[in-house]
């Protein structure tokens, strides 16, 4: 059996393959994302968290789409995996704004 060589492929270099996002948009377009991703999510944090003290359905409501929509915009352009958690934490506790206002304007209602 001899040494067979590979067959010259010339100087073609594939390029690396992209390390994070989705390779069908530009770096520049998902990194805008990315930014716009953590400010929705931190957004959506604080919204929830003075939802719970005051104006909870409003706040929670408001919560709710803004975490939503950095989930779903981390979904599209796979980036800002890292602020998954922190959208989805504010998503619950939109949720948690609004029950608690329904329940406590029940209880006034029945109490």
């Amino acid at each position: 059996m001899s040494d067979q060589q590979p067959p010259n492929t010339g100087s073609f270099v594939p390029p690396p393959p992209p390390t994070s996002g989705n390779p069908m948009y530009s770096q520049s377009e998902l990194a805008a994302k990315a930014a716009a991703v953590a400010s929705d999510a931190k957004t959506a944090l604080i919204l929830s968290i003075v939802g719970l003290f005051c104006f909870g359905f409003i706040m929670g409501f408001l919560a709710y789409r803004k975490a939503n929509e950095a989930l779903e915009t981390i979904a599209i352009y796979d980036v800002a995996h890292d602020k998954h958690s922190i959208a989805m934490a504010a998503k619950i506790l939109g949720i948690i704004d609004i029950v608690g206002w329904i329940a406590a304007l029940l209880a006034r209602f029945i109490l």
